[in-house]
């Protein structure tokens, strides 16, 4: 068996991974979620302009459309929400295979066997593949949505390895 020391640094690994999977998915069904909006709110901007055109809202109706349709285009190419969603949901999919790993790493270095180097190795490994997919995300940390995902992470390991 591994010592405790690599035991409880793979531990803590593994719980940052499955916060990071958390987080990562649910901050790309946000981002999904205004990209909705934003397509929602550009067709019905879209639909009064032509009920505006065919003379089924007043003149000033395509005006305020006009103005609506310019300014949630400009809204959506900034904001980049479908970029965004894709670019988290990818680096969510990323953790959720690392988590695998580390769920791997998990058990083995509970093994009567287990290799101190090899699971020190292992662990730095997927160390450094966890630090370069998330190094994809260029979003704002959402320190309330984090510390949510934190707790979710250690309710499921505790209930999975009854810790």
């Amino acid at each position: 068996m591994a010592s405790e020391r690599t035991r409880s640094d793979v531990w803590q690994e593994l719980f940052d991974v499955a916060r990071l999977v958390r987080y990562y998915e649910a901050l790309a069904d946000r981002h999904k979620r205004w990209r909705d909006r934003v397509r929602f709110l550009l067709l019905a901007a879209a639909a009064a302009g032509v009920a505006a055109l065919l003379d089924l809202l007043p003149e000033t109706a395509r005006v305020a459309a006009g103005g609506a349709i310019a300014a949630l285009v400009v809204w959506d190419f900034v904001a980049d929400y479908a970029r965004k969603a894709a670019v988290l949901h990818a680096v969510s999919l990323e953790c959720s295979a690392l988590e695998v790993e580390w769920r791997e790493l998990w058990t083995d270095v509970n093994d009567a066997d287990a290799s101190e180097c090899e699971a020190r190795r292992r662990n730095r490994r997927l160390a450094q593949r966890i630090a370069a997919a998330t190094g994809w995300a260029d979003v704002p940390e959402d320190r309330k949505l984090n510390k949510e995902c934190a707790r979710a992470a250690h309710e499921y390991l505790a209930d999975r390895y009854a810790v």
